[in-house]
């Protein structure tokens, strides 16, 4: 009974481990700067994805169950919020790498507000 267990384990870490695509792609990053009334430095950055397009099905034949099932679980970055969350996440990581490499923020920074748009997301904020 515990080879069968171990085999049907090994099979479903397999099966579930062959999405090696990323789940959005970043495709433009930006850092807009400029002074304020009070002459502080503030700041935008604007992180976008690329479109992904739904792949097609071949309704020529019936689907699979699998195949089904595969469509199903596909995620698009427009309608998911929890891929929108983790390109949220991924902007605060490179807004740090590119306010280190341009040594706009010498000590620490605030963001501010958040903005969502269909594929971006922008960070503003200000230098503290």
């Amino acid at each position: 009974m515990k080879k069968y267990a171990w085999i049907l384990f090994v099979l479903l870490c397999g099966c579930a481990s062959q999405n090696d695509e990323p789940p959005f792609e970043i495709n433009n990053k930006q850092l807009h700067t400029k002074l304020d009334e009070q002459g502080n430095k503030i700041f935008a950055y604007v992180v976008s994805v690329k479109a992904n397009s739904r792949k097609s099905l071949n309704l020529d034949r019936p689907l699979t169950r699998s195949e089904f099932k595969n469509f199903a679980e596909q995620e698009y970055f427009e309608e998911s919020n929890s891929l929108k969350l983790e390109l949220e996440d991924q902007a605060v990581e490179l807004l740090q790498q590119e306010l280190k490499a341009t040594q706009y923020c010498n000590d620490k920074y605030e963001i501010n507000d958040v903005v969502w748009r269909e594929l971006s997301v922008q960070l503003r904020g200000h230098c503290l």
